[in-house]
């Protein structure tokens, strides 16, 4: 695989059969789609730091599947936010996989925002859209103008109390799923994640456990709930 474009041939090859031996059936369209968001990600990685991972099987792996594999136990449909998405994962991926979701992806920085128009431009896959904020501003407008998630997601990115308080309370509709890439240590254990949770509408939910091809260490996303009133 090294030295392979992630949009050609054998980078759909490797994601069809690294996808099949972690149990994810993606389509031939599906496929496609990932790979278009690979090769884009990389044309714009010449100018702008998106990614360190340039091997098109390592991309498979540590960026394609592991936004992908939590997906199993999160919302397929409804409406969710990627908080700190970078260059899309694992917002786009989710939404490729997942139709029904209506993703909008939430990036602070203004080049990061400017590839993912484009990539979405791309992909021109209705229910994607891209905010450029910071997740506190952006939490603000989301309390003041009502707005409500079904999921919210955040990966590659140290997980504060002021998220779950701050972030995840006040933009998770009731039933909600607020998801955490951990990777394989978390900063805090669960159990004293959950015990510190300042929001008393957020309870934790469950760590889910996974494996990534070729990694050793098994790595885990963690999710809160959102209380019904």
């Amino acid at each position: 695989m090294e030295g392979t474009t992630p949009g050609g041939d054998a980078f759909q090859q490797e994601l069809s059969r690294l996808g099949s031996r972690v149990g994810l059936q993606l389509s031939a369209a599906q496929i496609h789609a990932l790979g278009i968001h690979a090769e884009l990600m990389l044309q714009w990685n010449l100018r702008t730091n998106l990614t360190r991972i340039l091997e098109a099987r390592d991309i498979v792996i540590h960026h394609v599947l592991d936004s992908l594999l939590p997906g199993r136990w999160l919302p397929p449909s409804g409406r969710a936010l990627d908080v700190g998405t970078g260059a899309g994962f694992p917002g786009v991926p989710l939404k490729i996989e997942n139709p029904s979701l209506h993703m909008t992806l939430l990036e602070s920085h203004r080049k990061k925002v400017s590839f993912l128009k484009v990539l979405c431009s791309r992909l021109a896959l209705e229910g994607l859209s891209v905010a450029h904020s910071s997740w506190e501003e952006w939490a603000r407008k989301g309390r003041s103008e009502g707005l409500e998630f079904d999921l919210i997601t955040m990966r590659a990115v140290k997980l504060e109390e002021n998220h779950l308080a701050r972030l995840a309370s006040p933009l998770l509709a009731p039933g909600g799923i607020f998801a955490w890439w951990a990777g394989p240590r978390s900063v805090l254990p669960a159990r004293d994640l959950a015990q510190s949770c300042p929001a008393e509408d957020l309870a934790f939910f469950k760590s889910f456990p996974y494996s990534l091809p070729h990694t050793p260490q098994e790595r885990q996303v963690m999710t809160w709930i959102k209380k019904f009133p």
